[in-house]
């Protein structure tokens, strides 16, 4: 758990709320209790929203509820969302991680994203991550991933069939959003990742980390 909260801290200080075209640049941020991040953060905190589901999943005490919150543990729900959409022509070009990506949802209403990683030239399997607000409240209206029930939310998804605006470039697409959109923080993952960012991620080794790695023989002893 310590170093789950030292993950989350470094994480929090490097966040880049930049490449998101409508959000402007703000001289303060909302606090995180005490805390009073230098940029946009929201999408980092809303990991406390899974452990919220995974709580009240486990206070029904069947075992659909506990698998329900295994499930939220290792897949997230809440934090770094995004779209894994099935493109109905290739990519004409390589897209740099990052590029700004805009849709509609269901409803007709512009949703914004960026690419979430590089992605080649005639891949036709994208993956958007959905851009986040400054407002906690309303930080991203796309929650899919493991949640169940009432906790699931797709106002602000891409919808099942539409285009995609990939940089310059329209595409026709289609996916199920449902099925997915997934997650690309969870709670599981601030002890599988430990050994990626706090041994070999920049800054590291963290000597801390290092006592608890082998003190527990494995990086993953939080898991």
């Amino acid at each position: 758990m310590k170093f789950s909260i030292s993950l989350l801290a470094a994480s929090l200080a490097t966040a880049d709320a930049s490449v998101w075209g409508n959000l402007r640049r703000r001289l303060s941020y909302e606090k995180v209790a005490t805390y009073a991040p230098g940029s946009q953060v929201t999408d980092h905190c809303a990991i406390d929203r899974d452990q919220r589901a995974m709580e009240a999943e486990l206070a029904r005490k069947t075992n659909e509820a506990w698998e329900n919150a295994q499930q939220i543990y290792l897949q997230g729900g809440n934090s770094k969302s995004y779209a894994l959409i099935t493109l109905s022509e290739p990519l004409k070009s390589e897209v740099p991680k990052g590029t700004k990506v805009f849709g509609t949802n269901a409803a007709g209403n512009e949703v914004a994203g960026k690419m979430y990683s590089t992605t080649t030239s005639g891949s036709v399997t994208v993956k958007i991550q959905y851009a986040t607000t400054d407002l906690q409240d309303s930080y991203v209206q796309c929650q899919v991933g493991a949640l169940v029930g009432d906790d699931v939310n797709l106002s602000g998804c891409f919808a099942g069939e539409s285009t995609i605006t990939i940089g310059e470039e329209v595409y026709p697409y289609t996916y199920t959003p449902e099925t997915d959109n997934n997650n690309g923080r969870t709670i599981s993952g601030f002890s599988t990742q430990l050994e990626a960012k706090l041994k070999n991620g920049p800054g590291a080794p963290y000597p801390d980390f290092e006592y608890f790695r082998k003190y527990y023989g494995t990086s993953d002893y939080a898991d």
